[in-house]
């Protein structure tokens, strides 16, 4: 079977890297996740291009209604998935479903431990 190149660019791992730092900053300075989410993306507009038309709060409305009732390890797996969507939607929308998993993974070793929320 032959295998596919990945579609995933440093670019597209630097805004990760970008997300992930802002998002685990806002964290240890006290924020809660919701705020830490926001901040994030406001904050990294000026170095991702993509994000500049991004509302953050029509992104997290549309993860709401599931935050209300979620455990801290499910809040965090839900941050990952955010920061991929965003990648993903935004960022580069040509990663195919092996890349987007690859991402996934990466976001998760960027993200703080849950033991490290504060």
């Amino acid at each position: 079977m032959a295998q596919t190149k990945s579609k995933i660019r440093e670019v597209d791992k630097k805004a990760v890297r970008l997300l992930c730092t802002s998002f685990n900053d806002s964290l240890l300075s006290g924020k809660d996740y919701k705020t830490a989410l926001v901040k994030m993306i406001e904050s990294q507009r000026q170095f991702i291009p993509e994000l500049r038309s991004v509302d953050p709060a029509s992104v997290l409305a549309s993860n709401n209604a599931q935050m209300i009732i979620l455990l801290p390890p499910d809040i965090r797996k839900l941050v990952i998935k955010l920061i991929t969507h965003l990648l993903t939607k935004h960022i580069n929308p040509l990663l195919d479903p092996a890349d987007i998993f690859l991402m996934e993974v990466f976001v998760d070793k960027q993200i703080l431990e849950l033991k490290e929320w504060t």
